[in-house]
This record gives structure tokens, C-alpha cells and sequence, in this order.
């Protein structure tokens, strides 16, 4: 599924807004809720929803795309024709069962995979399901060579902070360690963690929780 998002300026809107609203919450009584962190609390009281944590993301990545891009590894850039090359990429990866295209800018995409769909609760192991998404990520990967790719975990706030962070951490190493063995060179992909830190839906909720523990891949492409 695709879905299109304003471009870097109204990103720099939105992280303004995130840190200027205070959040709160509300507490059943007997019902114990997910510790949320201050940034969480934030973003909710910003009333930040999917669209605007997935530019959010792209932001937060952008700065390691970019490094790649600076590199040998990606060549030449594309030119004037990288909105077509971009186009090409989001509509390919959409059709991938479990995925969700978002599309940053020109040259950004940002392709959400649900971490139930990669993962276990807690585990860093890829099952059949999921490798075979990755699999098909790989084909459209390879056939773009001139897109740099930054792989992101994120988790809810279940847990404590350290433990999320090291989870995103070796989430994200693991599906990059994935696409290495599928032919993807190394030197145009990088892992970042997240922790908790970064979440587009509330984690007072089953399905804001859901939302929250992802793996997100920015593609970056190279316009000169």
C-alpha cells in the first residue's frame, strides 16, 4: 500500500509541533498501562498520527541516507529523472504482502514493514513469513542499485528502555545482516536503532502498540 506525505518542509512543521505540546494521560482505575517515556507522552499530546511519524522517521534517517550517498558505493547519480527512478521503487515495493510505502519526497521513500510481520514478540530471529517479504524487498532492491538504504527499528514502550533500545538495535542488524546474504552490498546499507524513542501511535493501546514495534527502510536515491 502506498501512501504520499507532504514534503522536508512540513516535516520540520511536525518535529516543531512534537516538542511543543505537553502530553498526558489517563490511568484506569486497576487496569495497568505500558510506561510511556516523555517523548511518547509528547508526541501524543501533539496528536502526531502515522503519516506524520513516518516523515518523522525519514527526517531522523535522512542525515545517514545521505553518507552513503556521499560515498563510492551508490556511483553516479541518477539526474533529472530520479522522481521516475523513485517511482518505479514505491510502486514495486507496494505490492509486497505486509508492507506500507510512504512517500517522503522526490527522491525519499520510506517502506514500513510491522515488526509481527519480521518478528516474534522479543526475538530477533526471521521466520519463514518474514524472509519471504524480505526476499521480495531484495528483487526490487537489486534492480535500483542507486538508492541508498538506512534500516530502522523501533519498539513500543513495553519494557524498559535499554531493553527496547538493544531490541531495535539487533532488529535492524538483522534484517541488514538478511539482505547482505540476498546479494545487497553493504557499503549502501546501514542499521539504525531507535528504541522506543520514536513512536507514531499511542502505546496505551493493543493496536498503537502494534503500530509502534516496526522495521522502517528510507531509500535514498542519488540525483547527482
Amino acid at each position: 500500500m502506498t501512501t504520499k506525505s507532504p514534503y522536508r518542509w512540513l516535516a520540520v512543521a511536525l518535529i516543531l509541533a512534537l516538542f511543543a505540546g505537553p502530553g498526558c494521560t489517563k490511568q484506569s482505575p486497576g487496569v495497568e498501562e505500558p510506561r510511556a517515556t516523555k517523548r511518547d507522552k509528547t508526541a501524543k499530546g501533539a496528536g502526531i498520527g502515522a503519516a506524520a511519524g513516518a516523515v518523522l522517521g525519514a527526517v531522523i534517517g535522512e542525515r545517514e541516507a545521505d553518507e552513503i550517498l556521499a560515498g563510492a558505493a551508490i556511483g553516479a547519480g541518477i539526474g533529472a529523472g530520479v522522481g521516475a527512478y523513485m517511482d518505479k521503487q514505491e510502486e514495486k515495493l507496494a505490492h509486497i504482502p505486509g508492507t506500507r510505502v510512504e512517500r517522503v519526497s522526490e527522491d525519499l521513500l520510506l517502506v514500513h514493514f510491522e515488526s509481527d510481520v519480521l518478528f516474534n514478540v522479543d526475538s530477533t530471529i526471521l521466520d519463514a513469513e518474514s524472509r519471504a517479504a524480505l526476499d521480495e524487498a531484495t528483487q526490487v532492491l537489486l534492480e535500483y542499485p542507486k538508492t541508498a538504504i538506512v534500516v530502522q527499528g523501533h519498539t513500543d514502550s513495553t519494557g524498559t528502555e535499554m531493553h527496547n533500545q538493544d531490541l531495535s538495535e539487533r532488529r535492524a542488524k538483522a534484517v541488514v545482516s538478511y539482505l547482505v546474504g540476498r546479494g545487497i552490498d553493504a557499503t549502501r546499507m546501514t542499521s539504525v536503532g531507535y528504541g522506543e524513542g520514536h513512536p507514531i501511535a499511542s502505546n496505551d493501546t493493543h493496536d498503537g502498540r502494534r503500530l509502534n514495534r516496526r522495521v522502517d527502510m528510507l531509500l535514498k536515491a542519488k540525483a547527482r
